[in-house]
């Protein structure tokens, strides 16, 4: 299966605002072809998942990207500027291979 990862800011924010509508919040949204998993973090940062059909609720996989990938390589790097477009080639690794590792990913998308 296949997956891809993106935090969401500017417009992709504007886009997402009509999601917004249970109490706790927009969590996946699915077409004839894809998946698409979606978390906000209390500050209003979101991060978006696409991935195939028959990925489960990807709630929890989200939060730990949040908690352990972008609070540590964006949020405590002094050089990241919190609200500008995410540069951290550290951050972009440790994601990718992160991402690698998910039991529904398939190299054959990489």
């Amino acid at each position: 299966m296949e997956a891809a990862c993106i935090m969401a800011s500017g417009t992709a924010r504007k886009r997402l605002e009509f999601l917004r509508t249970r109490k706790d919040g927009f969590l996946s949204f699915q077409t004839s072809k894809y998946k698409l998993h979606y978390y906000e973090t209390p500050t209003g940062i979101r991060i978006i998942m696409n991935t195939d059909l028959g990925v489960p609720n990807a709630r929890d996989i989200l939060h730990q990207i949040y908690s352990t990938l972008y609070v540590e390589y964006i949020v405590k790097n002094p050089l990241c500027v919190l609200g500008d477009q995410l540069s951290s080639d550290l951050f972009s690794t440790r994601l990718d291979l992160y991402i690698r590792a998910l039991p529904f990913f398939s190299p054959r998308a990489a």
